[in-house]
Formats: structure tokens, sequence, C-alpha cells
């Protein structure tokens, strides 16, 4: 039945751990995780039946069929730009080496997201959205064996505000205490909120051409 199950997100460069943890919460509530890992032990093509003659072993059959299903279901997941990645992976194991070294393994997507990161203005979107985009990012790097420190992250974060949040960058910078980033997020989302404030009172009360 996992092969009508649906996950809420295709896997691409940016979402492995996202993806990941919906594969193996659906490939678990199956029972199937140890043909996912590896454990499952392949039985043998043929066994000897009691006459004496070697006959195809049912048992082997079915773990093909099983293994073909779920390689079959986990490929749905992929995303189209990713896809190529996988030719000639017609097993659960092969898929999943394949998955490793594409995540693992490949410098670029870590100097691609680096990249990515180091791009991300807020601009428009709201902080909510604004941070959604770096947690994605960071995820993805953590993923692929190249997390990002304490430090490099507070960083990456404020050089994407735009200037109006200056004063609240200088407050997080100078705090005596290494600020977490759940916090840097509560005081960027009150910024927020009061930009947002005194924006709405500007707008409503526009200073008169004739103050000096």
């Amino acid at each position: 039945m996992f092969t009508n199950k649906k996950v809420n997100v295709v896997l691409d460069e940016t979402n492995f751990l996202i993806w990941k943890q919906q594969i193996f919460l659906t490939v678990r509530s199956h029972r199937l995780e140890r043909l996912l890992n590896g454990t499952m032990l392949v039985p043998p093509e043929f066994i000897v039946d009691e006459n004496g003659v070697s006959v195809i072993n049912e048992a082997f059959e079915d773990f093909m069929a099983q293994d073909s299903a779920l390689t079959s279901w986990l490929l749905s997941t992929i995303s189209a730009l990713l896809l190529p990645q996988f030719v000639g992976a017609e097993s659960v194991a092969a898929f999943w080496r394949t998955v490793v070294q594409f995540f693992v393994n490949r410098s670029t997507t870590v100097m691609n997201l680096h990249y990515k990161l180091q791009s991300l203005r807020k601009g428009d979107d709201s902080m909510r959205v604004y941070f959604t985009h770096i947690k994605e990012i960071c995820d993805a790097l953590e993923s692929c064996g190249s997390p990002m420190s304490q430090i490099e992250l507070v960083l990456s974060v404020l050089k994407g505000l735009p200037r109006e949040y200056q004063s609240f960058m200088e407050l997080i910078t100078t705090s005596p205490y290494t600020l977490s980033l759940d916090r840097i997020y509560s005081v960027l989302i009150d910024a927020e909120t009061q930009l947002a404030g005194f924006n709405s009172h500007a707008e409503n009360f526009p200073m008169s051409a004739d103050v000096v």
C-alpha cells in the first residue's frame, strides 16, 4: 500500500532532510526500513526441494517484487531535475547509494548552497518567509556534511536585511552574549512589527511641507 502514499515534497537540492524524514517514516510504517538501510539479506534465488531438485525460491521472488516496488515509489518522490542522477538505480540499495553520493560527496552542491545563502536577501518577503528560506539552505548544507557555525549563520541572516533594520542589527552584534538563531528570529520579528507600525503611523500623519 505504500505505493499509493504521497509525500508532501519531492526531493531537490535544498530539501533533503525534510524529504528524508518523510521517506523514513513511511518506510518504517510498512516495516521496510531493513530493506532501505541494507540490513535485510537477499534470499538465495534457487533452493533444493525435498526431491533434491533445484527450484526457484519463492522468498527470493517476493523479495525482488518488494524491492522493485519500493524502488519505483522512491523514484516517484524525486524532482524531474534530479531524476537523471538515478538512471540505473534499479534496487533500493542502489537508489540509496545514489542519494548519499549526490548529497554528501558533491562539493559543487555545497558551493552552490553557500552562494545561494550569501546572495539571499529579505527584500519584500516577510521575516517568516526570509527565515524559512535560510533554514532550507542550512538544512541542505547540513545534509551535505557542511553545517554552518552559529556565527556564520548569524552573519548571513544580518547580511540579507534591508537598511531600516540597522539599529536592530547593532543590538544583535553588540550583545555580550552569542544569541541563538531562535532568539535572533524573535528580535527581528518584533523589529518587523515595530517598523510596520511606524510606517503605518507615518502614512496616516504625513509631514507637512511647511515644517522647517
